[in-house]
């Protein structure tokens, strides 16, 4: 019974937040009120295996003053399982601005812990808004992080898959070859790795894309 519960518990779960990644109305609403009544009250009833969710959703969906109490609230906490996910929900904006400020704060202050530093940067890349605004702080920063992580190879290889790994257009490719080629960085092992992963990225879309867009926009057969 217990196997059985943690199961359906995940099930519900992964589907709550598949239902708020696509944009499920109900999901959405659900999420706004959560924060709202969290903001308003000062007490968090936010079902704790749902958390992760309802911030991003929030953060992504409401206005700046929602960004700045998960900022406040990221501060405040002790725990170190609740300050990480308020600090990933944080990365959820659709605010440039914002993601470009968690960006330079996680950097150059110490409110955010060197370790926390690398997945702040590969969150905010997998925000869609974030992806360019990732890649090119990557690249600008990259003499500090690498002095920073470069002799800790699974933290520097996580860095740089992390922020790559979404490239997918052929002006990123040549971006990152530039970038391998100027920044003498070539002999890493991680960076062959990331140029086949975007190599591959470039040419499944260069072959695949129009055909599946094709393929979302044909209606439902009956």
């Amino acid at each position: 019974m217990l196997q059985a519960s943690y199961q359906t518990e995940e099930l519900q779960r992964e589907l709550i937040m598949l239902a708020c990644s696509f944009g499920n109305k109900q999901c959405h609403r659900q999420a706004v009120a959560y924060i709202s009544d969290w903001i308003s009250s000062n007490k968090n009833r936010i079902p704790p295996n749902i958390r992760d969710i309802v911030y991003c959703t929030g953060v992504s969906l409401m206005d700046e003053d929602v960004w700045e109490f998960i900022w406040m609230k990221f501060h405040s906490s002790n725990a170190v399982s609740e300050k990480k996910i308020l600090l990933e929900a944080l990365t959820c904006s659709d605010n440039v601005f914002l993601l470009n400020r968690l960006l330079n704060l996680s950097l150059t202050s110490d409110l955010v812990p060197e370790q926390d530093v690398i997945d702040v940067i590969i969150h905010v890349g997998r925000n869609p808004q974030g992806r360019n605004l990732a890649w090119r702080y990557f690249r600008e920063k990259w003499d500090i992080l690498n002095a920073r992580y470069g002799e800790a190879l699974f933290l520097n290889s996580k860095l740089i898959g992390g922020v790559t790994e979404f490239l997918n257009t052929e002006r990123e490719l040549q971006e990152l070859k530039d970038f391998i080629q100027s920044s003498g960085v070539g002999a890493g092992p991680a960076w062959p790795r990331a140029l086949e992963i975007v190599e591959g990225n470039v040419r499944w879309h260069r072959l695949h894309r129009h055909q599946f867009y094709q393929w979302l926009r044909k209606p439902p057969s009956l």
